[in-house]
């Protein structure tokens, strides 16, 4: 049944999100269509989680729905997004009526033992780990049930990755690391609702009352934020800005939640952003963070998401040893985790 149901998953898939995507399985399977791919690396779960895995497969009082997002509230507050995996982005503009980025397949989607234990350092992972793993949680509390199966879905550029849930009951998304937006991995760890599961199916809404449960008690925005916001946009955005900096600053965000917060901020006042990479110092590997470039009433301002400060800056006169502005033009070799 589980074949059957992945190909129903998939015509759901496509009936709703525009764009080419693919299923991603683990090896041995019977699946041979074009949209099938099956992955070169075997599904394993950190430490952490697998104990948390184990426990919850031991709980026999908590619905299978509510432990999916026991384990997704989990890896929000427990990781963080490696944005690294962006500077080594190609820009492909062999046609330029089709311009494309293009993911290197060798920051966490092909990798050997030597990245493995790499990683096993810090805390850091991409949407293709994210996704690998969680897959691997979901199935494992599913045990042996036929009729319902966790697998990896991303679109024809490996560019993101996300879980598919699909069964007789329900067909969901399970995005926790969208990095367009402000990720469920920032927004849980604010304390704030998830937005990054979508349903296509649900016959009963037992997915849906689930996540209502989990969401119940949560704001949508920081409550500090929308009341300066209330206060300050429009009338005094540098003031605005920083303020919400030193907010931000009391939640010890990483550098991507950061990043991906104050361009959320910054843009809604419709002012337009321009992204610069700066480099992490002091770290075992060379790694590079997005930092934010905008310019407003003659000035121009950096902020600057590893310190999470906010200065006027002259833009020529940045450290270029420092400070990278379009990596996606240019080859840079990595080698690591």
């Amino acid at each position: 049944m589980k074949d059957e149901y992945i190909k129903k998953f998939y015509n759901e898939l496509s009936q709703t999100i525009e764009g080419d995507y693919k299923i991603i399985l683990e090896p041995n399977r019977s699946l041979t269509d074009d949209w099938i791919e099956y992955d070169q690396v075997k599904w394993e779960m950190d430490e952490p989680l697998q104990k948390l895995v184990n426990t919850l497969m031991r709980e026999d009082t908590t619905s299978l729905e509510d432990k999916i997002l026991i384990i997704y509230k989990f890896i929000c507050l427990n990781y963080i997004y490696d944005d690294n995996v962006l500077f080594f982005f190609r820009k492909d503009c062999s046609d330029i009526n089709n311009i494309k980025y293009i993911a290197v397949d060798w920051y966490g989607r092909i990798v050997d033992e030597r990245w493995t234990e790499n990683r096993k350092k810090h805390n850091r992972r991409i949407c293709y780990e994210f996704a690998r793993f969680y897959a691997k949680a979901i199935n494992e509390l599913i045990g042996k049930n036929d009729n319902l199966e966790a697998f990896m879905v991303g679109d024809k550029e490996n560019l993101h990755y996300v879980v598919g849930m699909t069964g007789d009951e329900y067909s969901v998304i399970l995005d926790l690391d969208d990095f367009n937006s402000v990720k469920d991995l920032t927004r849980l760890k604010l304390g704030l609702t998830l937005k990054g599961i979508r349903i296509l199916r649900d016959n009963s809404d037992k997915f849906q009352r689930a996540i209502d449960k989990f969401n119940n008690g949560r704001l949508e925005q920081l409550a500090e934020v929308e009341k300066i916001r209330g206060e300050l946009a429009g009338k005094d955005n540098i003031k605005y800005f920083r303020d919400v900096i030193n907010i931000l600053r009391q939640y010890n965000l990483d550098s991507q939640g950061f990043f991906e917060y104050m361009r959320a901020i910054i843009e809604n006042e419709n002012i337009e952003i321009e992204k610069i990479w700066k480099e992490v110092k002091g770290g075992s590997e060379k790694r590079y963070v997005r930092c934010l470039i905008f310019n407003f009433n003659d000035n121009t301002y950096l902020v600057d998401s590893i310190d999470q400060t906010f200065n006027i800056i002259e833009k020529d006169s940045l450290d270029k040893e420092l400070f990278i502005s379009n990596p996606v033009e240019n080859e840079y070799p990595y080698y690591g985790g």
